[in-house]
């Protein structure tokens, strides 16, 4: 066992100063961190706009509240299986530690992300995303999926947000965002699950904040008027909003949304349907209740008969059973109908029930629907797939009143420091003790007796509500009362209230909190009459049905219902009204918040964790505003100084001996050698490493984060080592592959020369012998040939030699296909001999869209196809394979012929911009009615290329092509795009040498 000692000073940058405040990028480095030091390096950090801090592992981000630039491509390119000291700290490098511990590992990951509200914890989540994408390499599919993410920010914000006192834009629920990845690393999928949506805001807000976006953005719709709808403070669950601040931007907000729904995938009928739902629940909030004479009389509807009209018409329900649901609670009991009028507090308790239910069951089915759209292909989903999640969840909540949801809130972030405490230090105290290695210096602070208290069975804070929510009779006051029975005096974490105020204090982690119970039973009740569930069911607006005849799974969340059940699901619903006569207790939002809590608890604990610790500098979100007490507090409630601690002195990496030495063993063995895993070869590679402070288990390697980083480096030493070799052997390899195959070269240039200079030499001898001959002739004839010059012969231009060639291809391989030409040898309307790609664009110029023609290229052996568009012309390669089949480049479909290949794309189209084959282009007519016709040169000698107009070849070619409509499953089939041909004189010329033909 080796002596404990502190980590090393960590490498800085060439410009650092370590011993100057900011300086020191890990503030777990320094020997004297305490609370006031920790703030001090935050606040120099902050001012010179380093926002990034590493304390150990855990990455702290301070909110700067205006644009940095910390976000360029190159930027990002630095951190990519990097050093952790070699470049600042940034969220950058935090998703680069989890995808290539991914990556080596094959574990999960998950990052964790913290921090109160509007402390930036979205948009670090957005940021990490981005950069987990990039380092991926998916290319098209991975930068497909991360607009995808983009795309569904907007709509989760505009149904999952609201302006709360902390912040403008505050995340009212938690979300879960797991990235999915093949073996090969790339991306293939995400998914997101949603936590703890705040629904008691639909129907009351605290005073200064506002309901969620989406009921604002709602009186920006055109179809605003024929819902009902007017100004926002007209309805009781959007009055705390003041009407002219967003009323002028609502128009404007709700067509950004639009775009962003039809961008993610939603139907025209879907939105529809979600705006008449979301009208309904604003009408909901105006029906009130007035009993005839005293509180124990029945409750009577006191709004106008057009309320509960308009509100059964935007649910496309009966407005006598609405009405009737809504003021009266039928139960079966012993096969006898029980008819009970609400009272006027239990109408309203139904009221605000209905219309959290409705917006929580679409919130789930947005979620849903969005899962639909990130979801990995099947093929994806059959194979193994790993995974990098992270979390985004509402920090811990201290206000002036705290209810039911921010206990909520804090006993998650109770849960979560849990959480820290286990993957940093509580496992490593057990793994210590199985290991037999001496921990017994080491302590600290476990919360794990508060969340007992919150959530032991059978008494427990949750427990014990669950309870009173089940009584009838049962009240705020005595649940309170029960409280103080069972923990007053008893535990040192609960504080009953002096007076009768159903009021108590809880000791969290991080601070006292005093909390008010009014409305807990109620709000953990949340319960929801069969009838209207019926009600809802039997709807004519299908969402309303859909969501209403999905089941609702143990965490709260929606369990989406397919299309195709429906119908059985309906079936059911005349018996779902009988339920009311089973006593079978319903399912409470505690119960849903304790259960979803576990299993999110339960996900990250399989997983490799990394922290992001958000921290917001100011409470008026200003920048270059730091508030030192403001931070304090946050820093001490994140619990900074604690993990601090717990990284200095616990030991978070620990491989057992294989894993050790798979990974760094070469540090001291040859690569080739045969070494064993055990605890003697571990320890002489830690000390062939040189470091210090490590310790040695029965099984496994003990190492502090810091070593990690350490022993990483060394090996890049040797992987250096090694890229330098294969540069110097490939180098080697090709060099004398470059002379290989110059000598090669130039022994056929010699052949080649030897080739022509023998040809020359026998040209010439056969020349002199003609010549000779000839002259002989003539001396026997008595006629001697005139003195002079001879007339030299003219010497063709490339392009005409080419032109040749092309022209002879055509006639020796295109004509005997009949390629162009219609049964009885006539060239059909489209087809144009060797004309330019100016030429064709001038014949196309005046006519419609999707006329075409098809021409002989000038410069290679094959047709090129043109064809008119709105505003120009686009051109495309008509290729050959090697079987001598047609295609247009960069298109799968592959026909045996030319015209084969045309007609089909008369009837289908050739792209994703729908463009398609109409109408063929025929040749041009002059003044006299006669076509010009421009393939004169491909014709048989003594044929003439003119003729009437009348007779034009379309005529020949028999009647035109029919076009069939496409469905769109066979436009979503095809996987590419034609590749556009370039300018002719950009394209190589054909291999025809002069004086030779094309083979």
């Amino acid at each position: 066992q080796t002596k404990m000692a502190a980590p090393p000073p960590r490498p800085v940058k060439s410009a650092a100063k370590p011993w100057l405040k900011g300086q020191t990028d890990d503030l777990a480095s320094l020997a004297n961190l305490d609370e006031a030091v920790l703030l001090e390096e935050l606040r120099v950090r902050y001012d010179e706009d380093k926002i990034y801090t590493y304390v150990g592992d855990i990455l702290v981000a301070v909110n700067p509240f205006r644009s940095i630039p910390l976000y360029s491509v190159e930027l990002q390119q630095q951190y990519n299986d990097s050093v952790k000291s070699a470049a600042a700290p940034h969220i950058y490098a935090i998703a680069d530690q989890a995808y290539h511990s991914m990556v080596r590992t094959n574990r999960p990951q998950v990052a964790v992300i913290s921090g109160e509200s509007g402390a930036g914890k979205t948009e670090s989540a957005k940021y990490m995303v981005k950069q987990i994408i990039t380092l991926c390499h998916s290319g098209a599919e991975g930068a497909a999926l991360e607009r995808k993410i983009i795309q569904v920010n907007p709509v989760l914000e505009a149904f999952g947000n609201a302006q709360t006192l902390m912040n403008n834009n505050s995340s009212r629920f938690g979300k879960f965002t797991q990235l999915l990845f093949n073996s090969r690393g790339s991306v293939v999928g995400a998914e997101i699950s949603e936590y703890l949506l705040e629904k008691s805001r639909v129907v009351g807000q605290s005073k200064g904040e506002c309901n969620f976006h989406i009921f604002y953005y709602l009186f920006g719709s055109p179809d605003a008027a024929a819902m009902g709808l007017s100004r926002p403070d007209a309805f009781p669950y959007t009055a705390n909003e003041d009407p002219q601040q967003r009323q002028a931007r609502a128009v404007g907000l709700f067509k950004e949304l639009t775009l962003a729904l039809n961008d993610v995938g939603f139907s025209g009928d879907e939105q529809r349907n979600m705006a008449a739902l979301l009208a309904a629940v604003l009408h909901l909030g105006i029906i009130n209740y007035d009993a005839v004479y005293s509180d124990n009389d029945p409750a009577q509807m006191s709004c106008p008969a057009s309320v509960p009209a308009k509100i059964a018409e935007l649910l496309r329900v009966e407005v006598g059973e609405l009405k009737q649901a809504m003021t009266i609670n039928i139960t079966m009991t012993r096969g006898e109908v029980i008819r009970r009028p609400y009272l006027v507090h239990q109408a309203v308790e139904v009221r605000d029930a209905f219309a959290k239910a409705l917006y929580g069951r679409l919130f789930g089915w947005i979620v849903s629907q969005i899962n639909k759209l990130l979801a990995p292909s099947m093929n994806d989903k059959q194979a193994s797939l790993h995974s990098i999640s992270i979390l985004d969840i509402f920090g811990f909540e201290h206000f002036q009143k705290n209810g039911f949801e921010q206990m909520c809130i804090n006993v998650a972030n109770e849960q979560l420091q849990s959480f820290f405490n286990q993957h940093i230090f509580k496992t490593e105290l057990e793994e210590y003790k199985k290991e037999g290695i001496d921990a017994t210096k080491i302590s600290f602070t476990d919360n794990q007796p508060l969340l007992d208290l919150f959530l032991g069975k059978p008494i427990g804070l949750f427990a014990l509500l669950d309870e009173e929510s089940h009584f009838p009779k049962g009240t705020d006051a005595s649940l309170v009362a029960k409280y103080k029975k069972e923990f007053g005096g008893k535990n040192p974490s609960f504080t009953p209230a002096r007076t009768d105020d159903p009021v108590f204090t809880i000791a969290h982690y991080a601070g006292s909190v005093g909390y008010t119970a009014h409305g807990f039973l109620e709000k953990n009740r949340d319960t929801l009459p069969v009838d209207l569930v019926s009600l809802c069911q039997g709807s004519k607006n299908s969402l309303v049905a859909d969501i209403f005849l999905a089941e609702i799974t143990a965490t709260g969340s929606m369990a989406q219902v397919e299309r195709d059940a429906r119908g059985k699901l309906a079936e059911q619903v005349k018996s779902m009204k009988d339920m009311s006569m089973s006593h079978k207790r319903a399912t409470t939002v505690g119960s849903h918040f304790t259960h979803s809590l576990r299993i999110l608890v339960d996900k990250m604990l399989q997983c490799n964790a990394h922290f992001v610790r958000c921290i917001k500098p100011n409470t008026t979100q200003s920048a270059k505003n730091f508030v030192p007490d403001f931070v304090q507090a946050q820093l001490r409630y994140t619990g900074m100084l604690e993990t601090t601690r717990i990284r200095r002195e616990g030991y978070s990496y620990r491989p057992p001996f294989a894993d050790f030495m798979e990974r760094f063993g070469l540090l001291a063995f040859s690569p080739t050698a045969k070494i064993a895993p055990s605890q003697a070869t571990c320890e002489k590679v830690m000390k062939a490493s040189g470091l210090q402070g490590w310790l040695m288990g029965k099984t496994k390697v003990f190492l502090k984060y810091w070593h990690v980083e350490q022993l990483d480096k060394q090996l890049r030493v040797f992987q250096s080592n090694a890229v330098a070799m294969q540069q110097i052997c490939r180098g080697f390899l090709a060099r004398r592959q470059k002379k290989k195959i110059l000598a090669e070269q130039q022994q056929h240039v010699r052949a080649s020369q030897d080739f022509f200079a023998g040809l020359l030499r026998n040209t010439k001898t056969i020349l002199a012998r003609l010549q000779a001959s000839a002259l002989q002739d003539t001396k026997r004839k008595g006629v001697f040939p005139k003195s002079g010059p001879t007339e030299a012969r003219p010497v063709k231009s490339e392009a005409e030699l080419k032109r040749e060639a092309s022209i002879m291809w055509w006639k020796e391989k295109e004509a005997t296909r009949c390629a162009g030409m219609d049964l009885r040898g006539n060239f059909l309307p489209w087809f144009h001999g060797l004309i330019s790609r100016k030429d064709s664009e001038r014949l196309l110029a005046p006519r419609h869209p999707g006329c075409f023609l098809v021409r002989v290229s000038e410069n290679r052996f094959g047709y090129t196809l043109s064809y008119r568009i709105a505003d120009r012309c686009r051109h495309y390669i008509v290729e050959q394979d090697t079987k001598g089949r047609y295609a247009l480049v960069g298109v799968d479909k592959v026909c045996n012929s030319l015209n084969e290949l045309i007609e089909w794309f008369q009837r289908n189209r050739i792209n994703d911009d729908g463009d398609m084959l109409r109408e063929p282009c025929g040749q041009e007519v002059n003044d006299n009615g006669e076509e010009q016709c421009d393939y004169g040169e491909l014709l048989p000698a003594g044929q003439s290329g003119a003729r009437r107009a009348s007779a034009s070849p379309a005529a020949a070619a028999g009647p035109p092509p029919v076009f069939r409509d496409r469905k769109p499953s066979d436009l979503a089939a095809k996987g590419s795009r034609p590749v556009p041909v370039p300018e002719d004189d950009d394209l190589p010329p054909p291999p025809v040498a002069r004086g030779l033909k094309p083979k």
